[in-house]
C-alpha cells in the first residue's frame, strides 16, 4: 500500500511537471497575445491597485490617530465609527496637504536645483580645472570629463526635441489626442482609485476577515499560515520603511536648513529641500543631493562648498546614530550590503521607484531566507553557537580534523 501511495504521489508530481511544461510552451508560443491580454487586464484592475496603494499609505497615519490620538480620549469600542471617521478625515487632510506641498514646493525646488546645477556645471568644471593644476592626473581627468560633456551637444538635442514637439499639424494633432487620451484615462484611474481607497480604509477590518476566511477555506492550515505570515511581513516591512524614511526626510531637511543658515551657506532653502526629498532613496539619494549642493555652492565659494560637505557628513552621522534611533527606533535589520544591492538593482530595473521600493522588498526576502535557514539548521540540530564555532575555525584546524577522520 505504501509503495502504491508513493507511486501515486510520483505520478501526481509528473502530471504537475507536465502541465507546467505545457502551460509554459503555450505561454511562449502565444507570448504576444498573452502580453496584450496582461496589458488589457492591468488597465482594468489599475484603479484597484492604485486604490490599495493609496489605502496602504492612508492606513499609516489612520492607525496612529486611532490608537494614539482619538483612542486615548474616546472609547474606541462604544464609539468605533466616530473614531474611525475622525481618523480617516484627518488622515486624508494630511495626505492632501503633503501632496500639495510636494506639487507646490518640493518638485519646483527640485527642478530648480537640477537646472541650476546644469547651468552652473561648465563654470564649476572650469573653476575645478584651475584649482587642480597642481595635480596633473586629477586635472587631466577633469579636462577629459569637460570634453565629454561638451560632446553631448546640448543645443542639438534641444533643437531635436523642439522640432519633434512642433512637427507638422497632423502629427501634432495626433500627439495632442494621444496625450489627452492618456491624461483622461489616468485621471479616471486616479479618481476610481481614490474612491476604492476610501472603501478599503472604511472596511479594512471586514476585508481582512473575509480574506482570511477565503484563505483558510481553500488552503491547508499550514499553507494558509505561511501565506498569512508573508503578507503581514510584507505590510510590516513597507509600513516601517515609509514611516522611517518620511520622518528621516523631514528631520534631515529641517536640520540641514538650520545648519546652513547658521553657517551662512548660500541656497539654504533649495538645497535643504533637495537633501530632505532625496533622502528617501537610501545611499544614492544623499550622494546626488551632495553633488548638486556642492556644484551650486562651489561657484560662489570653493571654501564654502568644502564647509558644506563636512557639515553634511556630520549631519548624516548624527541622523543615523542619534536622531534616527530616537525618533524611529530600530531599523529593519537589513544588512548594509543587502540595502546597497537592493537599491542598485531597483534603480537599474525600475528607476527611482525601484530604488525606493526594492529596499522593503529586500527586507521581506531576507527575513524569509533567514527563517528558512533557521528551520533547516534546527532540523539538523545545529544551533548558533555550533555554527559560530565552525565558522571561526582556521584552515589548519579543519584540515587536521579531516585527516583524523581519514585515519
Amino acid at each position: 500500500m505504501k509503495e502504491k501511495n508513493k507511486l501515486d504521489q510520483k505520478s501526481k508530481n509528473n502530471y504537475k511537471v507536465g502541465l507546467y511544461l505545457i502551460l509554459t510552451f503555450f505561454a511562449l508560443w502565444y507570448i504576444e497575445h498573452l502580453s496584450n491580454f496582461l496589458l488589457a487586464s492591468y488597465g482594468v484592475i489599475r484603479p484597484m491597485i492604485l486604490g490599495f496603494a493609496i489605502a496602504f499609505v492612508i492606513d499609516l497615519p489612520m492607525t496612529f490617530f486611532q490608537e494614539k490620538v482619538f483612542g486615548k480620549f474616546i472609547d474606541p469600542i462604544k464609539h468605533r465609527k466616530l473614531v474611525l471617521s475622525l481618523s480617516l478625515i484627518l488622515s486624508w487632510l494630511l495626505f492632501f496637504a503633503i501632496i500639495t506641498l510636494i506639487l507646490v514646493v518640493v518638485i519646483p525646488e527640485l527642478i530648480k536645483a537640477v537646472q541650476s546645477a546644469i547651468i552652473n556645471l561648465p563654470a564649476f568644471i572650469d573653476a575645478l580645472i584651475d584649482s587642480t593644476k597642481r595635480f596633473p592626473a586629477v586635472n587631466e581627468a577633469i579636462v577629459d570629463f569637460k570634453d565629454t560633456y561638451y560632446d553631448l551637444d546640448i543645443p542639438n538635442i534641444s533643437a531635436k526635441v523642439t522640432n519633434y514637439i512642433s512637427g507638422n499639424s497632423s502629427n501634432l494633432l495626433n500627439r495632442a489626442q494621444n496625450i489627452i487620451s492618456n491624461v483622461s484615462s489616468g485621471l479616471v484611474a486616479i479618481a476610481m482609485g481614490f474612491i476604492f481607497s476610501i472603501y478599503v480604509s472604511i472596511n479594512k477590518r471586514a476585508l481582512k476577515l473575509n480574506a482570511n476566511r477565503t484563505l483558510y477555506a481553500n488552503f491547508k492550515e499550514s499553507t494558509a499560515d505561511q501565506i498569512n505570515y508573508v503578507f503581514k511581513l510584507t505590510y510590516d516591512a513597507f509600513s516601517k520603511f515609509l514611516n522611517s524614511r518620511i520622518v528621516s526626510c523631514i528631520v534631515l531637511g529641517t536640520l540641514n536648513y538650520i545648519g546652513m543658515k547658521i553657517l551662512r551657506l548660500p541656497y539654504a532653502g533649495m538645497i535643504s529641500i533637495l537633501v530632505g526629498a532625496l533622502d528617501i532613496i537610501p545611499y544614492f539619494g544623499p550622494i546626488i543631493a551632495s553633488v548638486v549642493g556642492v556644484i551650486l555652492i562651489f561657484i560662489e565659494s570653493p571654501f564654502k562648498s568644502l564647509v558644506f560637505i563636512i557639515f553634511l557628513v556630520i549631519l548624516q552621522q548624527l541622523q543615523e546614530n542619534v536622531f534616527y534611533p530616537i525618533f524611529i527606533g530600530k531599523n529593519s535589520g537589513l544588512p548594509a550590503i543587502w540595502i546597497f544591492v537592493s537599491v542598485f538593482l531597483g534603480g537599474r530595473l525600475f528607476g527611482i521607484a525601484g530604488m525606493i521600493l526594492f529596499m522593503p522588498l529586500a527586507t521581506v526576502i531576507y527575513t524569509l531566507s533567514q527563517d528558512s535557514i533557521a528551520k533547516k539548521l534546527k532540523e539538523k540540530d545545529l544551533d548558533r553557537i555550533t555554527v559560530a564555532e565552525k565558522s571561526n575555525r582556521s584552515f589548519d584546524e579543519m584540515r587536521e580534523e579531516r585527516l583524523r577522520k581519514i585515519d
